[in-house]
């Protein structure tokens, strides 16, 4: 959740729904997706300096890759879902192209060319920052500073993590740390790691280094609401993810977490705008879908609940948890109560 010579930087984010459970989606063992492309000059001139491309779906960075001679590069391993594949190279206007792959479709290399054009400038430009997920430096930049050492371990630590073996994946986090304390993004890894095993303090101790080390990447604060849901923080949970929805105000992820944590709270009006506004800024969130499938249930309110299982099962109809919501939306059409909350 590899490709050559490269560095695959995963910021995992550890989702929680409390009404569907704690919902993980993990980049490993799904169908194994990959994206393909090219970077060129527009209108086609080859690029052949590396240029770093980034990956991110829901909210979060999954990997950075660089391009080859050619501008050619390819990220492999990813689960099916939505992502955007994002260029932010000077003296270059950002790029950000949508891609989507299928799980059991043929559709399971999405391919993308992108075309750079040089940015406009002006003396009278003046920096600011308006919206999206603005940060100090490119969490590509962090990655370069890190000294080889550590890359070598931050990889090592991803490829574990793909395995499932956790416990060396801790192991390879920590000495990526060692050999760079400002490894920001092996310090997030380790963070998601040990959240997974419960550990939330200790988990918590490096989500704050890396709020501490780029203060403006919104993950980093979802992270740490995440970390207070799963707890049942409520308060600092909010705080946190207005911390997060200030830095980058249309996260899907960030309103899902919004949602989960308003149905914590009985605050089921506010839980249904929160996690329609998810499905808004990303429709390929299953979970979203899920989380308004179990309110509607918690609240009785079945008639919704069967229109949300039917406009689910039609979005995602070889999703894992299909044949779950295939059942009770059976029994929910058949008149019977479906007294067991959706879990994934």
């Amino acid at each position: 959740m590899c490709p050559k010579q490269r560095i695959s930087p995963f910021l995992l984010i550890l989702i929680a729904c409390v009404s569907c459970g704690c919902l993980k989606e993990k980049l490993e063992a799904q169908a194994a997706g990959s994206i393909t492309g090219q970077v060129r000059i527009y209108p086609g001139n080859v690029i052949s300096a590396p240029v770093i491309v980034t990956v991110e779906g829901h909210g979060a960075m999954v990997t950075t890759t660089y391009t080859d001679s050619e501008g050619r590069f390819g990220v492999n391993g990813l689960p099916p879902g939505q992502y955007h594949v994002v260029v932010k190279e000077d003296p270059y206007q950002p790029v950000d192209e949508v891609v989507r792959i299928d799980s059991v479709t043929s559709s399971t290399v999405a391919l993308v060319n992108i075309y750079l054009r040089l940015r406009e400038t002006r003396q009278s430009d003046s920096p600011s920052v308006k919206g999206g997920n603005p940060r100090l430096m490119s969490p590509a930049e962090y990655i370069r500073q890190a000294p080889k050492s550590a890359r070598r371990e931050f990889q090592k630590a991803i490829d574990m993590g793909n395995k499932g073996e956790a416990d060396e994946a801790i192991q390879h986090y920590r000495k990526a740390i060692d050999l760079y304390p400002d490894f920001y993004a092996a310090r997030n890894n380790l963070g998601t790691a040990l959240m997974n095993r419960s550990e939330y303090s200790q988990a918590k101790e490096q989500f704050e280094k890396v709020v501490a080390l780029n203060a403006t990447d919104a993950a980093s604060y979802f992270n740490l609401a995440n970390l207070y849901i799963l707890t049942k923080q409520a308060e600092k949970a909010q705080l946190w993810i207005e911390r997060g929805l200030s830095r980058q105000p249309d996260s899907a992820l960030g309103h899902f977490l919004q949602g989960s944590l308003y149905e914590m709270t009985g605050k089921f009006k506010e839980a249904e705008t929160s996690l329609r506004r998810s499905i808004e800024l990303d429709p390929l969130m299953a979970k979203a879908h899920l989380a308004l499938v179990n309110l509607y249930l918690r609240t009785k309110r079945d008639e919704q609940a069967v229109s949300e299982l039917r406009a689910f099962l039609t979005a995602f109809p070889n999703d894992a948890f299909a044949p779950k919501a295939k059942q009770v939306l059976k029994r929910l059409e058949g008149g019977s109560a479906a007294s067991d909350p959706l879990t994934r």
